[in-house]
């Protein structure tokens, strides 16, 4: 295989490309996205990702990579589109299908197809049958597949990539071997291989895990608010114990993996997934909860003071330190939070989204770190990015203070202050205030 052919020029589509191409093949990018198509080959990715711009530049200037409006002929096709879901939280597979007609026009026999969106079990055969009934090729003897679902995180991507383990779920044994003959050009972690099914399962459960996982500590989290105990300190002693280790609460669970893929477990044995159930249930009341209790305290505010409160969001990504937006629940609170003008004066802080892109979301008002404080009655800490554990404990002194991620907790651990009687008001997310 020297011709290397990437559908979907997203967040794992366009590293991946890049990647392969400083490995050594001759790659071939392809989106529906015109415009991300002209920024790509003008040396612009349109994310943010570290690496990522230097890299791409590198395989412009050398041939190697290229991103087209029509779909190339390869050696091998790479589908990474996106797997949302629709209504009644049911996968939407309509961009992998499609990709996989595409692919179908311009197979030959010899052909490998890997499969790295995230799917429900049983899609890698259904692309099969796609491929076979389009191309008139046979499976297994003409074309080979094999689904390797991704596994990287936002803002390490190019780290990920070469060392995490791969899993490898071909159709046939050969099709494993042509696969992992591809990813062992760049990757040093093991390739695993096994089938299809399995490894759609175990992409499936990997970020189902995560999402109990987040739920205990959200329903931790809520515990601790109902008796007034700061519930990252109760964790953190807990994690003590050499067979714990709770994870931190949050605002909810967003992006494009953790939030979405639990549903297509759901989908497909709904009797058997009551805890996946349960823990969707506890992350997607989350936002509601905070919206709830920033509600409460500016009417309170604007009862006792005779004015809205300026309320000031920090964070607006699904995770700190990237510019990732996909199911991002603190981009649904400021979006809830913004209908209440009568009530509020919203503004929002996203160190990680350039301020014209911000201003573009006309239901926002955004604001630099320091003008926002200096600003804030009230402040809501949605997502903890680096630059806010740069914030004193001073800068909060008199405001009230909703900190749904813990980032108090890390102020005061990294400054090694101690905390002003009553210098801010720590709201929980209920209905009363713990005065700290």
């Amino acid at each position: 295989m020297k011709k290397i052919s990437v559908v979907g020029l997203g967040y794992i589509g366009l590293p991946t490309a890049i990647l392969a191409a400083q490995r050594g093949y001759i790659v071939s990018g392809f989106d529906t996205n015109i415009k991300k198509i002209k920024a790509i080959n003008k040396g612009d990715g349109l994310i943010q990702e570290p690496e990522l711009k230097n890299r791409l530049n590198a395989v412009l200037s050398c041939n190697r990579f290229k991103a087209h409006k029509e779909l190339q002929s390869a050696d091998c096709f790479i589908i990474a589109v996106p797997t949302p879901f629709k209504e009644q939280k049911k996968a939407d597979l309509s961009f992998v299908f499609d990709a996989t007609k595409k692919i179908a026009s311009k197979l030959v026999p010899g052909n490998l197809v890997i499969l790295e969106s995230t799917v429900p079990v049983g899609t890698t055969q259904k692309i099969k049958s796609i491929l076979e009934k389009e191309s008139g090729l046979k499976a297994k003897q003409d074309f080979y597949l094999a689904h390797c679902p991704e596994r990287v995180l936002p803002g390490n991507i190019f780290k990920e990539l070469v060392v995490n383990d791969r899993i490898i779920g071909g159709i046939c044994k050969k099709s494993n071997i042509k696969a992992k003959k591809f990813y062992s050009a760049f990757t040093t972690g093991n390739c695993n291989t096994t089938n299809d099914g399995i490894a759609e399962m175990a992409k499936l459960i990997e970020n189902s895990s995560r999402d109990i996982q987040i739920a205990l500590a959200n329903q931790i989290a809520s515990m601790c608010e109902e008796v007034n105990l700061d519930p990252f300190e109760v964790i953190s002693l807990a994690n003590k114990h050499p067979r714990v280790n709770i994870l931190h609460p949050g605002c909810g669970v967003g992006g494009h993996c953790i939030a979405v893929d639990p549903w297509f477990l759901i989908e497909s044995f709904s009797q058997n997934t009551h805890l996946l159930k349960s823990a969707r249930l506890i992350n997607d009341t989350k936002p509601k909860q905070v919206i709830n209790t920033v509600t409460l305290k500016s009417h309170e505010f604007k009862k006792e003071k005779k004015r809205k409160p300026r309320v000031l969001i920090l964070g607006l990504t699904f995770k700190p330190n990237v510019d990732d937006l996909r199911e991002s629940p603190a981009l649904e609170i400021a979006k809830s939070l913004d209908t209440q003008k009568n009530y509020l004066d919203l503004f929002v802080c996203e160190p990680n989204i350039k301020k014209h892109t911000l201003e573009a979301m006309k239901f926002l008002n955004p604001v630099d770190l320091q003008e926002g404080l200096d600003l804030a009655d009230i402040v809501v800490v949605l997502v903890k990015h680096s630059e806010f554990k740069k914030i004193t404990l001073q800068e909060l002194d008199n405001k009230i203070i909703i900190d749904t991620c813990g980032l108090q907790h890390t102020i005061k651990q990294n400054q090694q202050e101690n905390v002003p009687a009553r210098s801010f008001q720590s709201a929980r997310l209920g209905n009363s205030t713990t005065q700290l």
